[in-house]
């Protein structure tokens, strides 16, 4: 190639204004192919983004609303909460009120119970005191009639005379009683 004349490599096809059909061959194939991915896979690509983009959207829409509900369910929770709250001091304080009443009303009973077995203990107290008072004039009545009449030397067997002469008897004993000894049934001094 050494003394190749200039003409003879143009003349060999090399020349860049010739089309060389390889090339237009590769073009129309890469333009056929180009056609094909438009016409059939593009769509449904592209379909399958928006429908990705799609869903997207609506999870952020979705978990946006979930972040408002939660937010609402927290401020509900809250108040609900509070009000809570608020009814167990209610409750408690009434609770605290009852046991209040209660306690003055079992107190009330208390006194008057005791005040009931004071009245009771008394009355018991009076008519003992009476009993034995009065078994005591009949003692005190007989040892002064059998006493009288061991010193009068006669019998004091009438009833009539027998009651004159006790109750005589009794009222001089309590006549010598001295006067700051005189005390009421059932008092006792301190």
């Amino acid at each position: 190639m050494i003394g190749v004349q200039p003409t003879t490599v143009l003349a060999q096809g090399n020349n860049f204004l010739v089309p060389n059909w390889t090339f237009v061959a590769e073009l129309v194939a890469f333009v056929l192919v180009l056609w094909v991915v438009a016409r059939y896979i593009a769509p449904p690509v592209q379909r399958a983004m928006q429908e990705r983009q799609q869903m997207v959207r609506k999870q952020v829409e979705d978990s946006e609303r979930a972040a408002d509900q939660l937010a609402r369910a927290h401020q509900e929770y809250q108040q609900m909460l509070a009000q809570a709250r608020t009814e167990a001091a209610e409750i408690r304080d009434g609770a605290r009120a009852d046991a209040q009443r209660l306690a003055e009303e079992m107190r009330e009973q208390a006194n008057q119970e005791v005040a009931r077995i004071q009245r009771r203990g008394e009355e018991s107290l009076a008519q003992q005191r009476d009993q034995v008072v009065r078994e005591l004039r009949t003692d005190v009545g007989e040892l002064a009639v059998h006493l009288a009449s061991r010193v009068v030397g006669e019998s004091l067997a009438d009833e009539a005379r027998r009651s004159t002469v006790i109750d005589r008897t009794l009222d001089e004993l309590e006549q010598l009683r001295p006067r700051g000894d005189e005390r009421q049934p059932g008092t006792s001094s301190s």
